[in-house]
């Protein structure tokens, strides 16, 4: 690490405190015991419980929502208002029951609010060793990279609908086109090479109508708007409306005009907890000014799909045999996918169908999903199991088996556990075996064997969180996403050992300190894993919780660095490696809540430093976004 990347991290650190809680992904305890079911609403509020007791506020991201890890479909007695309707669709998400804490971050309504993301991407830049590798500003294709897997380094299900690839080569989805406006809540299953993420819609728990509407102004002609309309009646039925716009202009490097649309329509009937329907539509369409860049190598090169439009529409249902979500349920999907773009006129549709039967219980789950398509992957079958034995003991078990075009097939096994020996000690291990096609689309591609392994332990106090782990990733051929391929044609094939550590330190209920730390620790160069790569924030929060009521004011300040040495972004034809420039990027946000109104300042880049993620193409010097959200009820 150079004299000014350590400077500027040991800096970092001596301001203060980062993303307390809201502003970082939170990994969830162990679950805690099923409280009795909740009564039927009969219009007054329940009685409370007396079972258990609300852990104490630490300052740490989204309690709520984590719940410790709680099985998400379990009604909690609460204060709520009389008009409460308390039956919901239960989430398809990450796998229900215990789960090892190491295996799962979590970022709830609170931490969606706060973060300052603006896509799924800069959320999942906070997951320590995750490379976001952005074409310029905002609007512009981002991938995600993590442990040198490429564009199969993420996986997306949007409330239990498989988000495949159906672009330009079908490689990787564009994070860039999810916005997060639309979402409660985020799960990511990590895995030792993949992240699983699950997306979970916004919905409106009460009899009253609630609506959002938010804008934004910046750098480089960046204007946001979005608005969004949610209600919930008696009988069970249930609406939400979104429509979210971001646009920018050419800015100061000349990228061109950039806008980008989304839409979402949801519609439910839920008349009790053990049955219900619902359908929705995400809809995204993209309009970009191709622009020209500069290869290492002097070279030219075009960047950008001009126009795109992509929607994926679906319904799904469920029977349960139980009001609190516990016991045998079962869940059927049934959608589409359609994909059209003017740079190559593809016109793309996929269908989608899947069944999910699944039995929750205290100490262990089971479920199985079938899915099929009619592209790529005609069937597909996954087993998922979790056991806690013994209150210190946590596994979970995952197998996925997909037939492909072709007569190929894919094979993927992964495990994971977790020993608690004593409270501030934990020891945690997982494996992942694939006998797998890296990209099902492309018909010449073939199956691949590798093996992957971690391990960790983590100290944890009520002071401070340190988390380090060692992660072998074998040799494996990822696709790279189809934006840079012009840049960047191949990954390498190389087995890298890393360690990573992650911290968090909480001196005070305002302040905390956090983030990590990743080195490759053989002398070889994997894409998109640079030498002394690191993350660190600080943020000051207060809540004014003993003054105010709670929520009814909040103010964050955050600063976050982001430093990493020269590494590599790939191979070039010849398998020579494309030089990634090692840089420095340091970022600031500002936010105050009052009530159900915000409003929020960003700056990116604020050092000015001229460096590339892709190859060529520059990224925006210092750029500032700030605007207002505001939710209210009618």
């Amino acid at each position: 690490m150079t004299p000014r990347v350590a400077g500027l991290v040991v800096a970092a650190a001596l301001l203060g405190a980062a993303a307390a809680g809201a502003q970082n992904p939170v990994r969830p305890h162990k679950p805690v015991p099923v409280p009795s079911p909740a009564p039927a609403d009969t219009g007054r509020p329940p009685a409370p419980d007396t079972t258990r007791r609300p852990a104490p506020d630490t300052g740490r991201a989204a309690a709520a929502d984590t719940g410790r890890a709680r099985r998400d479909t379990v009604p909690v007695p609460d204060s709520l208002s009389p008009d409460t309707f308390r039956a919901q669709l239960p989430r398809l998400g990450a796998p229900p029951g215990p789960l090892p804490a190491s295996g799962r971050i979590v970022f709830g309504r609170d931490a969606l609010w706060y973060s300052g993301a603006l896509t799924l991407g800069e959320l999942l830049q906070r997951i320590p060793g995750v490379f976001l590798a952005r074409a310029g500003w905002f609007g512009r294709p981002e991938v995600v990279h993590y442990a040198g897997q490429g564009a199969s380094s993420v996986q997306v299900f949007w409330d239990g609908f498989a988000m495949d690839p159906i672009g330009r080569d079908s490689a990787g989805l564009e994070l860039s086109q999810i916005n997060l406006g639309m979402l409660q809540r985020v799960e990511v299953e990590v895995l030792p090479t993949e992240l699983r993420v699950y997306l979970f819609s916004d919905g409106q728990p009460v009899r009253r109508a609630r609506t959002e509407t938010s804008f934004a102004a910046g750098d480089a002609g960046t204007n946001t708007y979005r608005i969004r309309y949610l209600n919930r009646w008696k009988d069970g039925a249930g609406l939400g409306l979104g429509v979210d716009f971001l646009g920018t202009a050419s800015g100061r490097l000349d990228a061109g005009h950039s806008s980008d649309l989304n839409l979402w329509v949801k519609g439910s009937w839920i008349p009790t907890p053990r049955y219900g329907v619902e359908y929705q539509l995400v809809s995204s369409s993209v309009d970009r000014d191709p622009f020209q860049a500069v290869s290492a190598a002097g070279s030219p090169f075009q960047i950008g799909d001009p126009k795109a439009h992509r929607t994926d529409a679906f319904v799904r249902g469920f029977v349960a045999s139980r009001d609190d979500g516990m016991g045998l349920r079962f869940d059927a999907l049934a959608g589409s996918t359609s994909y059209t773009d003017s740079i190559s006129a593809l016109n793309r549709d996929e269908l989608q169908g899947a069944a999910i039967v699944g039995y929750r219980a205290e100490h262990w789950s089971t479920e199985l999903t079938t899915r099929v398509r009619d592209n790529s992957t005609p069937f597909e079958v996954q087993w998922r199991g979790a056991v806690s034995p013994l209150a210190a003991v946590t596994t979970s078990v995952t197998a996925d088996e997909q037939f492909l075009t072709g007569s190929r097939h894919s094979r993927d096994v992964a495990a994971g556990v977790e020993w608690h020996p004593w409270r501030a000690l934990t020891l945690h291990g997982a494996a992942r075996y694939r006998d797998a096609v890296a990209s099902p689309a492309v018909l010449t591609d073939t199956a691949q064997r590798v093996t992957d392994l971690t391990a960790g332990i983590t100290l944890s106090s009520g002071f401070a969180d340190l988390d380090a782990s060692f992660t072998r990733h074998g040799g494996y051929q990822a696709p790279l996403y189809g934006t840079f391929d012009t840049v960047v044609p191949a990954y390498p094939n190389l087995p890298v050992r890393t360690a990573t550590v992650s911290f968090a330190i909480r001196p005070t209920l305002f302040f905390t300190l956090s983030g990590w730390y990743r080195e490759p620790l053989d002398p070889v160069t994997s894409a998109y894993e640079p030498p002394h790569h690191s993350r660190v924030s600080t943020t000051f929060r207060t809540r004014l919780l003993p003054v105010l009521r709670r929520n009814a004011f909040d103010f964050t300040a955050e600063v976050t660095a982001e430093a990493w040495s020269h590494g590599a972004a790939g191979v070039d034809q010849s398998g020579n490696p494309v030089r990634l420039p090692g840089a420095v990027v340091l970022e600031y946000r500002v936010q105050m809540k009052l009530l159900s109104a915000a409003l929020f300042w960003t700056m990116r880049n604020a050092l000015n430093e001229h460096y590339a993620l892709v190859p060529g193409v520059l990224e925006q010097t210092p750029g500032q976004r700030y605007g207002i959200r505001w939710e209210f009820t009618n």
